[in-house]
């Protein structure tokens, strides 16, 4: 699966007349599961909540548990080297969109 995106669609002969896009996640009970651990064990849940950006959503997590432990600020380096792989995480992300999409409406032929 590489998208949550469900179209319910009516076609009457050749014409679509109606269109209800169902745009929404999938409820993996990660909450439920995080309840039972700490929250230095929680971290390694945020990655299985979007493979598409793994990092980006451990780096959201990482960051709202060192607020609200009140952490000194981190180095500059760390807030540079999460900053360049989130940015390569969204890169990539628009890349897979892309693909999929143009697998998905028949553009790429098979060699």
């Amino acid at each position: 699966s590489h998208g949550v995106l469900r179209l319910v669609i009516v076609i009457i002969g050749e014409v679509v007349t109606k269109l209800d896009p169902h745009i929404g996640f999938l409820h993996r009970g990660t909450e439920r599961l995080v309840e039972e651990h700490s929250y230095m064990n929680a971290a390694v849940f945020m990655d299985r909540l979007d493979y598409t950006t793994v990092l980006t959503q451990t780096h959201a997590y990482c960051l709202a548990v060192e607020q609200a432990l009140a952490k000194s600020r981190l180095c500059i380096r760390t807030q540079l080297l999460r900053t360049i792989f989130d940015e390569l995480s969204r890169i990539l992300n628009h890349l897979l969109s892309i693909a999929t999409h143009a697998l998905d409406i028949g553009t790429m032929a098979m060699l």
